[in-house]
């Protein structure tokens, strides 16, 4: 071997120590990411929790409050990393950030309010993202554009086999209010329409021929709305709602007139509905009554009533956080909007349903494709909105209140 084969070897040995030393004085970010705020809802801890100790602390809090929830692997996790790091002789700081209850905008706006000012503290070269799974990587691309990512690790839960079972999995995720909003609402939703329908047409039956024989179904069909009624009071968790409504009427609370306003405007729309609905079917004989012709002819009603009361509603806690904290929210408007997509939207669908059932007039298939297209043109710019505001990474306290 030549002479210059053995000062290329030593160059490269020396780069490699070179390379070496030099991560040795980069600080190293170890940050876990609790998206969703279970270490806020359920710990009662605030974030950034910065520190070993303090996330030690932080993850024995929530351990002992949920001990089933993989925040707590996550920032045990990270703690682990973190005293890898420093085995090793690297710089590192470990901390952990916390978003809101409402994943989306208003979660991602208060991850990025608390990644800034972790950033600006702390001052790291890189980090190290820990995760629990996909909902806590969408702050990928927020971290990346702020600090080096070296690398991203998931953190999986191991669980024996008889965790595993589809009774585990339902009783328990039952248990979460996130959950139970996405999968039990369409159900009760159903239940509560189906039994309406029913029992109207049940009624309006027995006012014309006094047949007996219709009473047990109009018990059937009153079960399936107080059913309906149920499952939406438990999976919201409305008792303890109602508990917090008392305390908030002694204070004085703005939004409860706007509350009280919204659930007038739901009650007028589904009295409208149904009147409507009796309408229809007092012109034509039992036989003769469409249950599909009379369920539209009920939402062609009863929609707006109903957009108008979440409009009323949502427009409440928006003036209570703005005289709270001097600002009004755009994860409010964003939302506002999208229920105005969805209104008009369900307001064309169902006007185009009432068109080929009833045969109206084709004047009407223009207000139908108005009806459709505004509501995509809101949702869209609804998303354009929430995207931009996310990639902005504004947070709320700089949103003026013009």
């Amino acid at each position: 071997m030549t002479a210059s084969f053995w000062a290329r070897a030593r160059k490269g040995l020396y780069c490699e120590y070179l390379d070496k030393d030099e991560a040795r004085e980069m600080k190293t970010l170890v940050l876990c990411v609790d998206r969703d705020d279970d270490l806020g809802v359920k710990a009662g801890v605030s974030g950034p929790v910065i520190g070993r100790e303090e996330n030690v602390r932080a993850a024995q809090k929530l351990g002992l409050a949920d001990p089933e929830d993989v925040d707590t692997n996550s920032m045990l996790s990270a703690v682990s990393l973190y005293d890898d790091l420093v085995k090793k002789g690297m710089e590192a700081e470990i901390a952990t950030i916390t978003g809101d209850i409402h994943v989306g905008v208003q979660s991602d706006l208060v991850l990025t309010r608390q990644l800034e000012n972790l950033l600006e503290l702390v001052k790291p070269d890189r980090a190290i993202l820990v995760s629990d799974g996909e909902e806590d990587e969408h702050i990928y691309p927020m971290v990346s554009s702020r600090v080096k990512i070296d690398s991203v690790k998931r953190v999986f839960v191991k669980q024996s086999e008889s965790l595993e079972g589809f009774y585990y999995l339902l009783i328990h995720g039952l248990k979460d209010v996130k959950v139970r909003s996405k999968w039990v609402l369409p159900v009760a939703l159903i239940l509560i329409v189906i039994g309406s329908l029913y029992l109207a047409l049940n009624i309006i039956r027995f006012g014309e021929s006094g047949d007996l024989n219709l009473i047990p179904g109009m018990g059937v069909y009153s079960i399936l709305i107080v059913l309906g009624v149920y499952l939406i009071w438990w999976a919201f968790e409305f008792g303890q709602k109602v508990s917090r409504l008392r305390t908030m009427v002694r204070q004085g609370s703005l939004s409860i007139p706007f509350a009280l306003v919204g659930i007038m405007l739901i009650l007028i729309g589904i009295f409208l509905g149904l009147d409507s609905v009796s309408a229809y079917t007092s012109t034509l004989l039992p036989d003769q009554v469409s249950l599909a012709l009379a369920g539209v002819i009920f939402v062609e009603v009863a929609i707006w009533p109903i957009i108008l009361a979440v409009f009323s509603i949502e427009s409440g806690r928006t003036m209570m956080s703005f005289l709270h904290n001097g600002h009004l929210r755009w994860s409010s408007i964003i939302f506002l909007l999208s229920v105005m997509a969805i209104g008009f939207i369900i307001q064309g669908v169902a006007d185009g349903i009432h068109y080929f059932l009833g045969q109206n007039s084709e004047a009407e298939t223009l207000l139908i494709y108005a009806e459709i297209i505004t509501g995509v043109l809101v949702a869209i710019f609804s998303a354009v909105l929430s995207a931009s505001m996310r990639g902005a990474g504004r947070p709320d306290k700089e949103e003026s209140a013009s």
